[in-house]
This record gives structure tokens, C-alpha cells and sequence, in this order.
């Protein structure tokens, strides 16, 4: 039975890798829900961090760009 919330998780908003999201949906999505922390906190009305992963861990943030004053100068 997939998770009741699946049409309105953002999981798929703080995964880029399409790969890696289908691993995660697999195994939360359409199986074992109850496990999932992004689950647990959506169902107990509390609010669910874009970067939290259904394992409970936050991904990295992404990195940032590098700043324009550390690029290498062109034309000398």
C-alpha cells in the first residue's frame, strides 16, 4: 500500500537524482511508510524540512557557486 501522502510529499523536490528518488520511493513510498520521518512529522502536524531524508538524516546542501572573485581573471 503506497503512503497516504504521497501526492503531496516534496521528497522529490530535495532529490535531483532521479535514480537515488526511486531508491528512496521504493523503499518508503511504497512500502513501509510508518517508517518514514518526513511521514511521522507530516501525520503528527508538525512541518517537514525539504532536505530531510525518509531515513531521518538531512541531505547536504547543495553547493554553492564559486564566488566571482575567486575565478581565475581572463585575458591575462
Amino acid at each position: 500500500m503506497p503512503c497516504p501522502r504521497l501526492s503531496t510529499c516534496k521528497l522529490a523536490n530535495g532529490i535531483s537524482m532521479r535514480e537515488a528518488l526511486r531508491v528512496w520511493q521504493s523503499f518508503y513510498c511504497d512500502g513501509m511508510y510508518a517508517r518514514c520521518e518526513r511521514y511521522k512529522l507530516a501525520e503528527s502536524g508538525r512541518d517537514v524540512p525539504l532536505r530531510l531524508l525518509p531515513n531521518g538524516r538531512l541531505q547536504d546542501p547543495p553547493s554553492a557557486p564559486e564566488p566571482a572573485d575567486k575565478r581565475r581573471p581572463t585575458g591575462t
